[in-house]
């Protein structure tokens, strides 16, 4: 008993000793009359100062042991992985695959819609004209003009779906769909429908750049060309549904073109039904508004930005290349189908709107076979090369589109131009043709709007809507020109010219394989993005996207242990170390400069700062393990 405090044994639990209660002092009592003088003997306790201390500090070390033990406990079962598939779990895993396909199923259904608005006018375009005392060339003026607010429209809605969150932006764009179509199906005149269209063209497009960043919250790379490429499926099914159902509606009811113009504004409310009740957030936390909601204690936050900064990415070289595949793919497709109901209506005397409708579903079935071979194929392709190198190449996945672009869509259109030219092998052969075109589109499309995810993972559903805009801008180019051109030198040159164009794309696409890695990294040096900033973007150390989500959390556990074991050497609780880690980083830097980092990734020089759109649609794995995802 010679320690003033207590010891600890080799387990780490106090060593308590016995407590002592004074000794025995012997007390004189005087004789009584009929006796002699007696001793007895009178116990009483002497308190020391010095027990006293000890014993509270046993009590004070028992109680900041078993703090201790709950911190460490509950850090390992936070900390904990669990093995999904031989691998741990990520923030990909916070869904259910159940839940993935419902989030793929109503994404996809709602992106269909703003495909099918532009090609539903086609079988109508004859009875539109009549109606609205115009020309069919007029008309397909406006489809052109559809087309291309389809294409910048999403440039608009993407920073701000990476602000708000996927699912607020949804419930904001679908409504205003919903009442331009029915503003169309009133339209008594080309200015009325020309401007109606606009708006329903704005309020249609966000599921188109902003739908494909979902993809990529919830699909991990190595499965990611699968869901992409159902989700372009239907997406693509637009066009080849929607002549069908006009056809069958302007032909067999009494409103004619303008039914389908109801029936798109039931899709659209369909739509916004299925968000409200069954879609999830998919952003990775934490949102921007979230942050600065929290920042700026306010329950609603306005965001102000330049949209149009997003096609700085065409700086990139990798990402202009792929916008330019993508952009001759967009050509020959609508090089195909715009004509189709009028050219077949010539050559083979199709004159029923609902059969005519009809021949666009043999692209339709293409592009279902498509996807069906495709997706599976490409992740294949990523896996195979995964093996054999060490690490995950975005460029890989791009060898799986060389058949498509190089082979098959060429073909295709070569044989389907001097098909319709001479007339020779009946409806039937070139049918065959835009069937192949179907499948050679999404053999093409799937893996490279894959690849531009891959590729710019901070900033997806930004690349995804710059992709977007540019190669709708040359579709509405094609849209307004095909008919002109062909009329003036004939169906053979003109895909002649489509031919030697996606030729022209498949060795692009090939150079883009063989060097996009180089261009992509020399242009991360040249415009400033951090090696933090690239390490979901470029190949480093052997390590890809998951493989860093999974270092980070299994470096993230054995730091937090060590933080715990230096605090309770040092004689600290645990539960100061959990409201140290809570600190906000922004505070920790308060001080030393004006420019801090928030938790959710985004550099500010002050709270009351706005981050601008590259800073939104930024992703990057945070130490916890997960991806801190503002956008797409």
């Amino acid at each position: 008993m010679g320690d003033k405090e207590s010891t600890r044994d080799e387990k780490g639990l106090p060593d308590i000793q016995p407590r002592d209660y004074g000794t025995g002092i012997k007390m004189p009592v005087e004789a009584g009359p009929s006796g002699p003088p007696s001793f007895t003997y009178s116990i009483h306790v002497q308190p020391d100062p010095t027990k006293i201390e000890t014993t509270s500090q046993v009590d004070m070390d028992s109680s900041r042991n078993e703090n201790e033990k709950q911190v460490i406990e509950a850090r390992e079962k936070e900390m904990k992985m669990e093995m999904i598939d031989g691998r741990p779990r990520d923030i990909y895993d916070r869904f259910t695959k159940s839940q993935k396909r419902r989030i793929l199923g109503i994404v996809s259904y709602s992106a269909i819609i703003a495909p099918m608005t532009s090609s539903i006018f086609l079988p109508s375009i004859p009875q539109m004209s009549d109606q609205l005392h115009s020309s069919p060339e007029v008309i397909n003026y406006t489809v052109a003009i559809f087309i291309l607010v389809i294409g910048i429209a999403p440039v608009f809605w993407s920073p701000y779906a990476g602000f708000y969150g996927r699912r607020p932006i949804y419930l904001a764009s679908m409504p205003i769909m919903v009442v331009a179509s029915i503003g169309v199906a009133l339209s008594g005149n080309v200015g009325g429908l020309t401007g109606a269209r606009i708006v329903q063209g704005i309020g249609s497009s966000c599921f188109l750049s902003v739908g494909a960043g979902s993809i990529g919250d919830i699909y991990r790379p190595t499965e990611r060309s699968t869901g992409m490429s159902l989700f372009y499926m239907v997406t693509l099914l637009g066009p080849a549904l929607s002549p069908a159902i006009a056809g069958i509606f302007t032909e067999y009811t009494p409103a004619g073109w303008r039914s389908c113009q109801y029936f798109l504004a039931g899709c659209g409310a369909l739509s916004i039904f299925l968000v409200f009740f069954f879609l999830p957030e998919t952003s990775h936390p934490p949102l921007p508004h979230e942050t600065l909601k929290r920042e700026k204690g306010k329950k609603f936050v306005w965001y102000i930005c330049n949209p149009l900064s997003s096609l700085g990415l065409l700086r990139w070289p990798n990402i202009l290349v792929a916008c330019f595949i993508s952009s001759c793919g967009m050509i020959d497709t609508y090089c195909v189908l715009v004509p189709l109901s009028s050219v077949f209506k010539e050559r083979y005397h199709i004159n029923n709107l609902a059969i005519s409708g009809c021949l666009y579903l043999a692209n339709g079935a293409g592009n279902i076979l498509g996807s069906k071979i495709i997706g599976p194929w490409a992740d294949k392709t990523v896996i195979k090369y995964i093996a054999k190198r060490g690490y995950r190449r975005p460029e890989d996945r791009l060898r799986s589109a060389l058949l498509g672009i190089g082979v098959i869509m060429p073909l295709s259109n070569l044989a389907y131009g001097w098909l319709l030219q001479y007339g020779a092998g009946g409806i039937a052969a070139p049918l065959v043709m835009v069937f192949l075109n179907g499948i050679a589109l999404m053999f093409g499309f799937a893996p490279l709007n894959t690849y531009l995810v891959d590729a710019m993972q901070t900033r997806s559903a930004e690349v995804i809507a710059v992709n977007n805009c540019i190669r709708y801008i040359f579709a509405a180019g094609a849209s307004a020109c095909i008919l002109p051109i062909a009329n003036a030198i004939g169906w053979g040159l003109t895909m002649t010219i489509c031919t030697i164009l996606t030729w022209i794309a498949a060795l692009a696409l090939y150079l883009l394989y063989k060097y996009g890695d180089k261009w992509r990294e020399n242009a991360n040096r040249r415009y400033g993005i951090t090696a933090r900033q690239a390490d979901e973007e470029r190949v480093e150390g052997g390590k890809d996207e998951e493989s860093a989500v999974v270092d980070h959390t299994h470096q993230s556990m054995i730091e937090r242990k060590d933080e715990v074991n230096a605090a309770t050497e040092q004689g600290g609780s645990g539960l100061d170390l959990e409201r140290s880690r809570s600190t906000p980083k922004a505070k920790i830097a308060e001080g030393k400069s004006s420019t801090h980092k928030t938790d959710d990734g985004l550099k500010r020089k002050s709270t009351r700062d706005l981050p601008n759109v590259e800073q939104v649609l930024k992703r990057t794995v945070s130490l916890s393990g997960q991806s801190v995802h503002g956008g797409g």
